[in-house]
């Protein structure tokens, strides 16, 4: 069976692997996605990478115990509050007109840095609350009374070249103006979360996060369907 190891910031991220991802990519059952997280822990809360050094360790430890060529390994975790030490932070300039060629220099250093052939790694642009801004009306179907929060957040999606720009600032990143605008959703990230995105889709999702796409499309390329893989 296809196998596919998925190293999560978190639970919503977790989730939005088995709901989404999986059926997406194993459409006949043919193969599984594990997701492990890897954000700290407080009070049973798992939140953030916070330091690079453990996050490292546990991949490594991981593919050292997974020795099989077939299987791979990827990463779902957010750029904003990304860890000082991470691989390439120090070194890469960064344009917050044009995000995209930092976290991919990002990605290219923390790919190097595991060296290991099966590994893929992606850091999302900016979290995982960037894929919710692909139609803004989506948040209806997890809240209530919500006509004006919709507005604000339209106007977000309006403010920015691409949702992926809608950056990393401590007050203005995705989830944050999420909260602000609709502060339920914090207390409910896990399930409303992963309900918008489904409600979307990954269709909608891909063509709002080209960076996600990319991703996506990799994975797509690794595990194809027979009738695809068939000349």
């Amino acid at each position: 069976m296809k196998e596919l190891i998925i190293f999560c910031e978190g639970q919503t991220e977790q989730r939005f692997c088995a709901r989404l991802l999986q059926p997406h990519l194993f459409p006949t059952f043919d193969g599984i996605i594990h997701t492990f997280p890897v954000g700290g822990k407080n009070d049973h809360h798992i939140y953030g990478v916070v330091k690079y050094g453990p996050l490292q360790k546990f991949i490594r430890n991981t593919l050292l115990q997974r020795t099989r060529n077939d299987i791979r390994f990827t990463t779902l975790i957010d750029l904003y509050a990304i860890p000082g030490d991470f691989p390439g932070k120090s070194t890469t300039r960064r344009d917050p007109s044009n995000p995209t060629p930092y976290v991919e220099a990002l990605e290219q250093a923390f790919g190097a840095d595991i060296d290991d052939y099966r590994f893929i790694p992606h850091i999302q642009l900016y979290e995982y609350e960037t894929m919710l801004y692909s139609d803004p009306e989506a948040f209806r179907i997890s809240f209530e009374n919500i006509d004006i929060e919709v507005s604000e957040i339209h106007q977000i999606v309006r403010s920015v070249p691409s949702i992926e720009h809608i950056n990393d600032h401590k007050n203005t990143a995705p989830s944050r103006r999420i909260i602000q605008l609709i502060p339920e959703y914090r207390g409910s990230k896990t399930t409303a979360g992963v309900d918008i995105a489904d409600f979307l889709g990954l269709q909608l999702i891909r063509s709002k996060c080209p960076h996600f796409d990319r991703w996506l499309t990799k994975l797509e390329k690794l595990f194809p369907q027979e009738s695809e893989a068939q000349p």
